[in-house]
C-alpha cells in the first residue's frame, strides 16, 4: 500500500505515478525523525513503535527535518516508451521554522533504487542525479508496460519550504508533466532543523519516550493535539 496518491494525467495517458513516504516502507536508509509542532507533542506512544511512528507523527502534524524522502514509481501501462526528462519541486511558500521539538525512532534499511537530489535553497530547485561523478538532469526511459523506482530527496538548509514534486514527461511525442503531493492535493513541507530543539527519542521496545542529552532548550510538556 502507498501512503502517497496514485496520479493520472490526462485521461489519455498510460503513464501513472504514485509516491510512498513512510520510511520503513522504502527501500532507504537512516532513522525515523520528525519535528511536531511542541503543543501537539502530547507523549502518548504509536502502536507498534517504529513501525506505527510515521503515521502518528503526520497525525500531530509531523514536519520533515532537513530533508524529504520518498520513493517515487513511475508505470508505463502504454504500448510505447515513456522518456522521463526531468524532475523539480515547485515551490508553493517558503517561512521560518515555528516552535517544534524532535521525535526519533531509530531504524535501518538499505537503498535500492535510483537516487535523485533536489535542493530546495535554490530559486529552482531541480533534480539531478549521480552518473560517474557528474549531476545530471535525469534522463530515464520507462519501457511499455514497465515500471521505474527512484528514490527522491528534497534537502533545505534555511527556513522552510511547502512543495510539490514535478515530473516532466514525454509520452507519445507530447510533453507532459505531472505533479504530485504528500498523500494527495497537500504539499510537502521541508523544516530546516531549528539550532535549539528539544529531542525526544522513543524507545521501540515500549520504554516510552526519553529526552536526548544536548536536544536543546525544553519546550516543555505539553497534552492535548489540538
Amino acid at each position: 500500500m502507498f501512503t502517497g496518491a496514485l496520479h493520472l494525467w490526462p485521461e489519455s495517458s498510460k503513464v501513472s505515478l504514485s509516491v510512498e513516504t513512510d520510511p520503513l516502507r522504502l527501500d532507504a536508509e537512516g532513522d525515523l525523525t520528525q519535528l511536531l509542532p511542541a503543543q501537539r507533542f502530547d507523549h502518548s506512544e504509536p502502536q507498534d513503535g517504529c513501525a506505527g511512528f510515521w503515521a502518528w507523527a503526520r497525525a500531530r502534524g509531523g514536519l520533515d527535518e532537513d530533508r524529504t524522502r520518498m520513493q517515487l514509481t513511475v508505470t508505463n501501462s502504454g504500448s510505447s516508451t515513456v522518456l522521463i526528462t526531468g524532475m523539480r519541486a515547485e515551490v508553493v511558500s517558503r517561512s521560518t521554522a515555528s516552535s517544534v521539538v524532535e521525535t526519533q525512532c531509530r531504524t535501518q534499511g538499505e537503498a535500492t533504487v535510483y537516487s535523485v537530489d533536489i535542493d530546495l535553497d535554490k530559486p529552482r530547485p531541480y533534480g539531478v542525479y549521480d552518473k560517474g561523478g557528474k549531476s545530471l538532469r535525469p534522463d530515464f526511459t520507462v519501457a511499455a508496460g514497465d515500471l521505474e523506482t527512484f528514490l527522491v530527496t528534497a534537502r533545505i538548509s534555511h527556513g522552510a519550504a511547502r512543495w510539490k514534486l514535478a515530473v516532466d514527461l514525454v509520452e507519445d511525442g507530447h510533453k507532459r508533466t505531472i505533479v504530485v503531493g504528500d498523500g494527495g492535493e497537500k504539499p510537502f513541507t521541508t523544516v530546516t532543523r531549528p539550532a535549539a530543539v528539544t529531542t525526544w527519542e522513543l524507545d521501540p521496545h515500549g520504554g516510552g519516550w526519553h529526552r536526548t542529552p544536548g536536544g536543546g532548550t525544553s519546550a516543555g510538556r505539553s497534552g492535548g493535539t489540538s
